[in-house]
C-alpha cells in the first residue's frame, strides 16, 4: 500500500494549531486555579480571626498606709556595768608618761599639786583625752607628809581656802578632786566641811580615796549637797603584776554586782603595763569605761 505523503508545511501547521489549543486550555484552567486559591486564602482569613475579646477587667486594688521602716534600736550601754580608772600621785616625775599616753583617755589623772611635772602632766590630758582631777595632800594618822601643799587640821579657815586655791591653780584643767592619804582629815568635819563647800562653789566634785572607814566625806557631802563618789577597790597597795590582777578580778565582781565600781591605782610601771592590757579586754567583755564625771551621770541616773 502506498504511503501518502505530507508535506512538511502542512505538518507544521497542524502542530500549531494543536499548541494554541491546548495553551488556550492551560491558561484558562490556570485562571480558575488562581481564582480558587485566591478565594482560599480570603476565606482564611476571614475565619481564622480572633474575635475581639472585651477589655480586661481592672482589679479594685486596697490602697494600705506604706509600712514605717522598722527601726533596730542600740543596745542600751547604760545597763552594762561600769568601770572607772583613777592614777593617783601623778607629778613628781616624767618618766612614766609613754605608758601613761598609751591608756589614752581610759583613765584619770589624779594630779599632786605644785611639783614639777603637775602641770606638765595637767596640760598632757588635753592631747590624750584624760580627765584631771586635783590630788590633794590631806593630813595623815601616820607619821608621813603627804606632800607639799597640804592641809592640815590645825590651820585656819582661811589658810585652808588660801593652800587649796594653789593647789588647784597648780593643776589646770581639773574638774574634781581627790585626797592624798588623809585618814585624819577626811574624818576631821569642820575641815572636810570648810574644803567640800569651796569645791562645790568651784564646780566641782569630791572622790573620797576612802583610806579610812571613819571617813565623814559622805555625811558633810549630802549635807552640803556636793557631788561626791566613793573609791571601791584598790589596785596596787602589793606592787605586783598578779597581785593588781586578782584586784581587777575582785573589781569585776563588785561592778557587776552593783553596776560600777570604782579603782585607784597609782603611777607605777607595773600598774600601767596591767592597766593597758586589761582595759582592752574588760571593754570586749562588756563593761564600760569612763570617767569619773560619767560615773556621777551614771549614778545619779
Amino acid at each position: 500500500m502506498a504511503k501518502k505523503k505530507i508535506s512538511f508545511k502542512k505538518l507544521f501547521k497542524v502542530k500549531i494549531k494543536v499548541n494554541k489549543k491546548h495553551l488556550k486550555q492551560a491558561l484558562w484552567f490556570l485562571s480558575v486555579l488562581a481564582a480558587g486559591y485566591l478565594l482560599f486564602l480570603i476565606s482564611q482569613h476571614i475565619f481564622s480571626r480572633p474575635a475581639p475579646q472585651p477589655p480586661p477587667v481592672e482589679k479594685a486594688v486596697r490602697k494600705t498606709a506604706p509600712s514605717k521602716p522598722k527601726t533596730v534600736s542600740a543596745p542600751d550601754t547604760r545597763k552594762q556595768p561600769a568601770i572607772t580608772f583613777v592614777i593617783d600621785d601623778i607629778g613628781a616625775h616624767n618618766k612614766l608618761s609613754g605608758p601613761l599616753r598609751k591608756l589614752g583617755g581610759k583613765v584619770t589623772y589624779a594630779i599632786l599639786p605644785l611639783l614639777p611635772y603637775s602641770k606638765y602632766f595637767a596640760t598632757l590630758s588635753e592631747q590624750t583625752g584624760a580627765e584631771v582631777i586635783l590630788h590633794l595632800p590631806l593630813d595623815t594618822t601616820q607619821d608621813v607628809i603627804p606632800g607639799r601643799g597640804l592641809i592640815v587640821s590645825t590651820m585656819s579657815e582661811s589658810q585652808i581656802l588660801d593652800m587649796l586655791d594653789r593647789d588647784l591653780k597648780s593643776v589646770p584643767n581639773h574638774k574634781g578632786v581627790n585626797n592624798h592619804m588623809g585618814s585624819a582629815g577626811t574624818t576631821d568635819t569642820e575641815m572636810m566641811t570648810i574644803i567640800l563647800k569651796d569645791l562645790k562653789r568651784r564646780g566641782l566634785f569630791f572622790l573620797d580615796s576612802y583610806t579610812t572607814k571613819d571617813s565623814v566625806v559622805p555625811k558633810v557631802a549630802k549635807k552640803i549637797k556636793i557631788p561626791f563618789l566613793q573609791r571601791g577597790i584598790f589596785l596596787d597597795n602589793a606592787d605586783e603584776k598578779n597581785a593588781i590582777l586578782a584586784q581587777i578580778r575582785e573589781l569585776e565582781k563588785v561592778a557587776k554586782k552593783t553596776g560600777s565600781a570604782i579603782a585607784i591605782g597609782h603611777y607605777r610601771a607595773n600598774t600601767l603595763e596591767v592597766l593597758a592590757r586589761e582595759i582592752p579586754r574588760l571593754e570586749r567583755e562588756g563593761f564600760r569605761i569612763i570617767s569619773l564625771q560619767k560615773m556621777l551621770k551614771t549614778r545619779r541616773d
